[in-house]
């Protein structure tokens, strides 16, 4: 990719960005929080928080 083609590119996507109403700047804002919140430990971690959080769960219930 030529640098003029990636400037082109950088300035249609801020052009866009900024035809965005201020509602959908915020949807889109909360939809992007909500992805990354659930899968954060599991991307970055691997299976491991998810199985110690299981086991976690299991044990507590099995108590009561």
């Amino acid at each position: 990719m030529k640098s003029n083609d990636y400037i082109r590119f950088l300035t249609e996507e801020t052009i866009k960005y900024m035809n965005l109403s201020s509602e959908e700047k915020k949807e889109r804002k909360q939809q992007k929080k909500q992805s990354t919140n659930q899968l954060y430990s599991n991307k970055w971690l691997g299976v491991i928080p998810f199985s110690i959080q299981s086991w976690y769960h299991k044990r507590k219930n099995s108590r009561n």
